[in-house]
């Protein structure tokens, strides 16, 4: 039958006539005195801890003392008391006491007589700090040592236990069987080393009760080849390799004929290896080792001859990784130098001085270093991961354009020419406004004879979408049209020497995706166009005015002048929009684009059924 340990000190207590009471306080009727802190003492007994101290007193001093002392005389000391349980308290409350608290001076207590032996009035300490706080493992292996020391005092004093004492000492502590038997193993084998971390409480007990399986010998030394405290999983296996025969004392010898004497190493190696990795021993030389000729942390501080192997195979790769990146970096410098001196005529146009700063995709170039970059001096080229100035990759267009007196056209490869073009000349007042009512349509182009038109009158072109298996003509500015999840795409383009190039023609676009194409008429070129709305109606047309609108929303070209700042001339955006009806937006839904319009060119929508796209890039003839 099971029983705790005030069951034991009642029946003991039953003989010495001593109040039952004190062990069990839930039926009988106690006195509790005020006395000063000065005269109680601590028991020179108690081994727990006096963990957590700010955390009570901060407690205390909330909520006060929510339990007495308990005392009992000190028979050495006439007027002074030795607790029987509350030295945590009793420490918290002198801490409160010694920070200006002084009216805790005084604390309640409840007074007990002398009850029996020493070894009971021990035992009744145990008790009481048992129920009281939370035990680390290394207290719970001293309390379960004294226990069964004090257990064996009581049956020499003539009291009588039932059963095995190591059931009767997990009882009174109140702890399993297997773990006393855990912990009695630790407190008995286990080696001084690691004994102090385990009363420290820095040691698991798992951890420890591998090590304590281990010869004393052989945990000193895991303890002077390593630098921080293994892993319990770690130390089990080392165990179990322990009880195969291992005892990492390498049987090899060096290249020089010498005996191996890495065995401490090896262990630690070992020791300091993820779980999954397999163990070393000591029984593979590291020259013959491939984890010790690769970048393998545990092996780091292994055979200085396998490091230094490793040093060179790092050095070898790293050679032929710089190497490599100055190629790399010596093919950017040189677009870069050509991207410079593209940019130059511009820089010395607006009079930029050297430490002036123009932001290009992420860079931050200095003007005196494109010019020291257009003359082909450059640093370590294996320091260049891209190419510098390219066009097309201006993220600030309008702002660079305004601070070179440039076109973004320029900035994003369209023209060679930095120069802005002339603005046209306005409508005469004779010059009647051209019809807008209609232009809601995209460009589609071929020529068809005008209606009524003479034999010296031009022919007006017609503009219209093409299908992709349609071939354009010859270096005419081209718009390609694609249809993905965030709807319409528009790339402008030539089509030169049987390819899709950048605008400048210099780039070839490859990998373009598009469905339709259409080739865009020339602003101001003096020709009419005539643009089929989707009723069929025919409408004569072309570039249109700024001042004047679309009649509805749609898609449109348009060119817009960005008014020059400190002195600079004004600058020229050409470039897709939306037109809501009100306004040129940026894109659909986006911001409306702040700047003079002074031509648009309406775009339609486009029926695109994806399901009979022509993938063909071939040429074919027109219909």
């Amino acid at each position: 039958m099971g029983y705790s340990l005030g069951d034991v000190l009642k029946q003991q207590l039953k003989g010495t006539g001593e109040n039952v009471s004190n062990l069990d306080t839930s039926g009988g009727r106690e006195q509790i005195e005020y006395i000063s802190l000065d005269r109680i003492d601590s028991d020179p007994r108690n081994f727990y801890t006096l963990c957590d101290l700010e955390e009570l007193a901060a407690s205390i001093e909330l909520v006060g003392l929510q339990q007495p002392l308990r005392v009992r005389e000190n028979p050495e000391a006439e007027g002074r008391f030795i607790i029987v349980s509350g030295h945590r308290r009793r420490a918290a409350l002198q801490k409160l006491v010694d920070e200006g608290r002084t009216e805790l001076q005084e604390v309640p207590c409840i007074r007990e007589t002398a009850a029996g032996s020493s070894a009971l009035q021990e035992l009744r300490l145990i008790y009481a700090n048992s129920d009281t706080r939370v035990l680390t493992s290394a207290e719970q292996a001293k309390q379960a040592a004294r226990v069964e020391e004090l257990l064996y005092l009581l049956k020499e004093e003539g009291m009588e236990f039932p059963g095995r004492m190591r059931d009767q000492v997990a009882a009174a502590c109140k702890i399993s069987a297997p773990k006393l038997a855990r912990l009695k193993v630790i407190r008995e084998k286990l080696a001084p080393e690691y004994m102090a971390l385990f009363e420290k409480d820095k040691l698991p007990e798992q951890t420890a009760y591998a090590l304590a399986r281990l010869p004393e010998d052989f945990q000193r030394r895991m303890a002077n080849a390593l630098s921080d405290i293994p892993r319990g999983s770690t130390v089990e296996e080392v165990l179990k390799k322990y009880n195969e025969g291992w005892r990492w004392e390498p049987e090899l010898q060096c290249p020089d004929g010498k005996p191996c004497k890495r065995g401490d190493t090896f262990l630690r190696r070992d020791c300091e290896s993820d779980s999954w990795k397999s163990f070393c021993g000591g029984n593979t030389c590291c020259l013959e080792c491939e984890n010790a000729k690769a970048s393998y942390y545990p092996c780091e501080r292994m055979c200085s001859k396998a490091k230094a192997q490793r040093k060179e195979e790092k050095n070898k790769k790293d050679e032929a990784e710089y190497k490599r990146k100055q190629k790399a970096g010596r093919a950017y410098q040189k677009e870069t130098q050509v991207y410079a001196k593209r940019l130059l005529p511009a820089i010395d146009a607006a009079g930029l001085p050297g430490e002036e700063i123009i932001i290009w995709r992420w860079d931050r170039c200095a003007v005196a270093d494109i010019r020291r970059w257009a003359s082909g001096e450059f640093d370590d080229p294996a320091k260049w991961s891209w190419a510098r100035l390219e066009p097309g990759e201006c993220q600030y267009e309008v702002k660079v354009a305004t601070l070179l007196g440039c076109t973004t056209d320029f900035l994003m490869g369209l023209t060679d020419d930095f120069r802005p073009p002339a603005a046209p000349e306005p409508p005469t007042q004779e010059e009647p406004a051209q019809d807008v009512s209609n232009l809601d349509t995209l460009f589609e182009v071929d020529y068809i004879p005008k209606e009524d038109a003479g034999e010296d009158e031009p022919p007006v072109r017609r503009v219209r979408w093409e299908s992709r298996g349609r071939t354009p003509p010859e270096g005419k500015p081209i718009l390609t049209y694609a249809l993905d999840n965030d709807g319409p795409v528009y790339r402008p383009a030539i089509w030169k020497d049987g390819q899709f190039r950048s605008p400048n023609g210099k780039k070839v676009l490859s990998g373009l995706q598009y469905t339709k194409w259409l080739e865009v008429p020339p602003p101001a070129s003096g020709e009419e166009f005539q643009l089929e709305q989707t009723e069929g109606q025919l409408v004569i047309s072309g570039w249109m005015p700024g001042g004047t609108f679309p009649r509805q929303s749609c898609e449109v070209v348009a060119a817009f002048r960005l008014a020059g700042t400190d002195g600079n001339p004004d600058t020229y955006l050409q470039r897709l929009c939306w037109f809501d009806g009100m306004n040129f937006l940026f894109k659909k839904g986006g911001p409306t684009f702040d700047a003079e319009c002074i031509r648009w060119m309406a775009l339609p929508p486009v029926e695109d059924d994806v399901s009979k796209l022509d993938t063909n890039t071939g040429e074919e003839e027109r219909a």
